[in-house]
């Protein structure tokens, strides 16, 4: 916003000078006062005519372009990225017909191009004047590529903090807490549209074994090896997160009992097939899982009483002796 006013300030300065020239008795001085305000501008000030030839740029406009004496009777649009040429032109062409822009007196965020073909931000004021019936435009134009740097630098970090706060350190899955957000969101969906909505709660059989036989960095290997694992069996549509310690829980929109039943019995048998190994250490470990299914019903009061639902099961599943599918909703386990 200060930079904003600054420029505006300065571009004010100018057209007030300009306007003093006109009037002003000893007109030859003022005009001298006002070349050495534009020749020492830090800001970059080029001016053109209407036919797009330039016939002025400021030491500052010739710097940030990487231009010299030869920019002058060039045509602007070589200041400018390929692309934006034909708007830019249709837009003169409209303005010197019509007298109607978006752009003059404004400050806008465009696109400048050096030289050197080197793409750069730039922010750019523009004003015109009449001389002997002819447009003549002077833009007043800022290098932002610092400030754009600072704004994606910071943008970056908002994503970063925000992508840990719904994260889990060490597998990269979804936490916990913003799994129950994501819950609510699809149990209100399935509700109002009546669609079909399951979830698995899973739990890597004897995780507790892992650890204490092999360590507890390896244990850590195998949440990591099975999320990753569990990412590639699921669709893009499907949600999982690491519920706790090794427990996962996965939402599956769209899908009904049968069809979540039927995915958990893949997933428990492709997982039985699997070994996590360490070769360093000669470590070859098995893995099984067990798995509660539910499904959202006519019912079903809120989001709690899917999830308790599947955290009955995977319990009944457990406790048949684990490496099975259960549902308690269907009192059905493979």
């Amino acid at each position: 916003m200060k930079d904003a006013m600054k420029l505006l300030e300065n571009y004010k300065k100018i057209r007030v000078v300009n306007k003093v020239l006109n009037i002003a008795p000893n007109h030859m001085k003022m005009k001298v006062n006002h070349y050495a305000l534009v020749e020492t501008f830090v800001d970059a000030i080029i001016s053109a005519n209407q036919e797009g030839c330039i016939v002025y740029c400021n030491p500052a406009a010739k710097k940030m372009f990487g231009y010299q004496e030869e920019i002058i009777g060039c045509d602007i649009t070589i200041l400018m990225p390929e692309r934006y040429r034909l708007k830019y032109q249709i837009g003169m062409t409209k303005y010197i017909n019509t007298g109607l822009t978006r752009i003059m007196g404004q400050t806008i965020e465009l696109v400048g191009l050096k030289k050197d073909g080197i793409e750069f931000p730039i922010e750019l004021s523009v004003s015109a004047c009449m001389v002997d019936n002819r447009y003549f435009f002077t833009g007043i134009i800022r290098d932002i590529t610092e400030r754009k740097c600072t704004e994606f630098k910071l943008l970056e970090s908002n994503r970063k903090l925000q992508e840990l706060s719904i994260k889990d350190s060490l597998t990269n899955l979804y936490n916990r807490r913003h799994t129950f957000h994501v819950m609510e969101i699809e149990f209100n969906r399935a509700k109002r549209y009546q669609k079909s909505l399951s979830c698995l709660m899973i739990d890597i059989d004897y995780f507790k074994n892992i650890n204490d036989l092999y360590g507890h960095p390896f244990g850590d290997k195998v949440l990591v090896h099975f999320s990753s694992f569990l990412l590639n069996m699921i669709r893009s549509t499907d949600i999982v997160s690491r519920y706790g310690g090794e427990e996962f829980l996965v939402i599956l929109p769209d899908v009904d009992i049968k069809g979540a039943m039927d995915f958990a019995e893949r997933l428990r048998e492709a997982v039985s097939k699997h070994t996590i190994e360490d070769k360093e250490r000669n470590i070859n470990a098995a893995l099984s899982i067990s798995v509660g299914v539910s499904s959202f019903t006519d019912s079903t009061l809120n989001k709690e009483e899917i999830i308790s639902q599947a955290d009955k099961a995977l319990y009944e599943a457990k406790r048949s002796g684990r490496n099975r599918v259960c549902c308690i909703q269907t009192c059905k386990t493979v």
